[in-house]
């Protein structure tokens, strides 16, 4: 069975979101090295020009989730309010763990929090995967 035109719109609009804030940081990561051994500051040019789309991107995913969540059937059972949850808490670590790392100064803390920040919004893309069934 198909889904309406507003659901398949909904869930377009959080996929769309979801490309552009978790591929756009893997793409960085594989970009660094290469624009560091050019120039050291090009990787922090580029970073800030993804972040005009990037928290874009986030912003979305935190809408079109909301408009998600409230869409969820009342008779889910708890695993997947559970399963939900742990969700919710992996976008905000994903989120909080970018923000730091847009803070971060030297080297290793912005590696070490982009990582973070990467590894989360990958693990809520399976998940997100996981509660669409």
């Amino acid at each position: 069975m198909l889904a309406s035109a507003l659901d398949s719109f909904r869930l377009f609009l959080h996929v769309f979101g979801a490309t552009i804030w978790v591929g756009g940081q893997f793409t960085l990561a594989a970009l660094v090295p290469i624009l560091r051994r050019r120039d050291p500051e090009l990787p922090r040019i580029a970073a800030r020009a993804f972040n005009k789309i990037g928290w874009s991107a986030f912003a979305l995913l935190i809408l079109t989730g909301a408009w998600n969540m409230a869409k969820v059937p009342k008779d889910a059972n708890n695993n997947y309010h559970m399963v939900l949850g742990i969700k919710m808490t992996v976008v905000l670590l994903s989120g909080v763990a970018a923000f730091v790392h847009t803070r971060s100064k030297n080297v290793k803390s912005i590696a070490i929090w982009g990582s973070i920040s990467g590894v989360m919004a990958l693990a809520a893309t399976y998940i997100g995967v996981l509660l669409a069934g």
